[in-house]
């Protein structure tokens, strides 16, 4: 009855134990950011340097408001299977326009990351579907 009963506690206590591991290390994958908030930290850190950029593209820009919830990324292609790799896209406005909108792209580095030397505008700043100037 003893070895029953030792059996059935060791059991129980390696049950709770792998619980446990699996309990610690799931809470741990859940605190961790995900790749699109690391990548809007990433943008957030250099937004100067992407405001500098939209404003070289026009004087008359004074302001700019990016919409963060537009973060994504697309593959691109160059006419072959393998592709040309992926994109990040970040849209926003600007000069606080309602209907003003720009498409920032950048290249991506092996972390997923956006590499900021790639930067982009992939269309002119438009107001209302026509071309801001």
């Amino acid at each position: 009855m003893n070895k029953k009963r030792a059996v059935k506690l060791g059991i129980i206590t390696g049950i709770i134990v792998l619980l446990g591991i699996i309990s610690v290390l799931g809470v741990q994958k859940m605190t961790e950011p995900t790749e699109k908030e690391k990548q809007i930290a990433f943008l957030k850190d250099h937004e100067d340097e992407m405001i500098e950029y939209i404003k070289s593209q026009s004087p008359k820009v004074k302001s700019i408001q990016f919409n963060w919830n537009s973060v994504k990324t697309e593959k691109i292609g160059n006419g072959t299977p393998m592709g040309a790799g992926e994109l990040l896209i970040l849209e926003g406005g600007f000069n606080d326009i309602k209907d003003s909108n720009f498409t920032l792209s950048f290249g991506m580095d092996d972390d997923n990351l956006p590499k900021l030397g790639t930067i982009g505008l992939l269309n002119s700043l438009y107001v209302g579907g026509r071309i801001y100037e």
